[in-house]
């Protein structure tokens, strides 16, 4: 971030804005200092990639079923950005270890995933042939096909309590416009539901323990948008003004959602992290956008619920390290990961909650600047084991 820029943000009704990297204590800043530090979060650790995966490589998200199940996607042996060999690796306990992927040819990319259990994992993504869409039964992968597959672009999928699962993207509509696209697996097939979001788009699904639904994207005018299923109803209201685009939700409650994405005012942007009550959005720039150009790219909780961790870009031109931003109970901060990062252009990073524990997975990859232009490097992997329960 250039110094001196400022965000230049008009305020809508209802909105308040944070414009320090954190939110303003109430308490002296000593007891701040104290407090933070007793909460402090315990280091990242690298964790090996499996020598299987083969480099150029990225993995883009990942899902845990519990401390000893865990998957991610992404692709290796790219030639290009998110073109490679569909790539999933598992994790048992020991070691990650990649999963043999018969009948889905690249070149492709595994863009999403979420494990609901042991037995029921859901992958999307591309192969050779166009969208693709797996599930794990705890015993094989298959392919699951689902209406609109060739003519809708579907961007993240979540599995659900009791073994169902939604899926959410956009079709596009005359005029180049696209309509909100919402399907939910029943347990023996997927349907398209009607939501009456209209036209927009969504790029992010999460259900949560007791089977909200949470989604984010854009309406119809590519303003930043939240979408809930609530008992078969589905609801949706604007997100934070102060945010360009939404990359990720973590919903609690109708009056308490946190989302994560950029700014982009002018030729800089800065990450985001927002919170609504129920009345109002507010919002922090964290990691601290005057040391780093980035975005947030995931949130993920603790044991109890409450957000934890988020993903970041680690910041364009060389950075020096994975980035993260760590949520004390009362204020946000700018957390350094544990890889290095030496002569590459930028590093994504996304996390998720090991149930039952603390902890958390982060997984992602590292981008070269090229004279070819940006080229996709090697794949990342990190784990924190969070704070022991008090």
């Amino acid at each position: 971030m250039r110094p001196g820029v400022r965000f230049l943000v008009t305020l809508t009704a209802g909105v308040v804005l944070a414009v320090a990297a954190v939110p303003a204590a109430a308490a002296p800043a000593g007891a701040v200092a104290r407090r933070a530090a007793a909460t402090a979060p315990p280091a990242w650790q690298v964790v090996r990639v499996p020598s299987s995966v083969v480099s150029p490589a990225e993995i883009s998200d990942v899902s845990a079923a519990g401390p000893v199940n865990a998957w991610a996607v992404g692709a290796d042996a790219e030639t290009g950005y998110r073109k490679g060999t569909p790539l999933i690796v598992h994790w048992d306990g020991h070691a990650w270890s990649t999963v043999a992927l018969p009948g889905v040819p690249g070149p492709g990319f595994l863009s999403s995933v979420s494990a609901g259990s042991r037995s029921d994992v859901w992958v999307l993504g591309t192969d050779k042939s166009g969208t693709v869409l797996l599930h794990w039964n705890g015993r094989r992968w298959r392919t699951v096909g689902f209406p609109g597959e060739r003519s809708a672009t579907m961007m993240s999928v979540a599995a659900a309590p009791g073994g169902g699962a939604w899926m959410v993207g956009w079709r596009n509509e005359a005029a180049g416009a696209t309509a909100i696209v919402v399907e939910r697996w029943n347990g023996a097939a997927w349907r398209i539901m009607p939501t009456g979001l209209g036209q927009g788009m969504l790029s992010k699904v999460r259900v949560s323990a007791d089977g909200e639904v949470w989604a984010v994207g854009a309406d119809g005018s590519f303003l930043p948008l939240i979408a809930h299923e609530h008992r078969g109803a589905w609801s949706s209201f604007p997100g934070p003004a102060e945010t360009s685009s939404l990359n990720d939700v973590l919903g609690l409650s109708a009056n308490d959602v946190w989302t994560v994405g950029l700014l982009n005012p002018l030729d800089e942007y800065a990450p985001t992290i927002s919170h609504w009550d129920g009345r109002t959005w507010t919002t922090v720039f964290v990691p601290d956008p005057r040391k780093y150009i980035t975005q947030d790219l995931s949130i993920s909780p603790d044991r109890s619920g409450r957000p934890q961790w988020v993903g970041a870009e680690a910041g364009l031109n060389h950075p020096s390290a994975t980035l993260y931003a760590y949520y004390n109970g009362t204020a946000w901060s700018s957390v350094r990961g544990a890889t290095a990062l030496s002569h590459v252009f930028d590093a994504n990073i996304v996390t998720a909650h090991i149930p039952g524990t603390n902890a958390t997975w982060a997984v992602g990859g590292s981008v070269l600047d090229t004279p070819r232009g940006l080229e996709p490097f090697r794949a990342i992997i990190e784990f924190n084991p969070g704070t022991p329960p008090a």
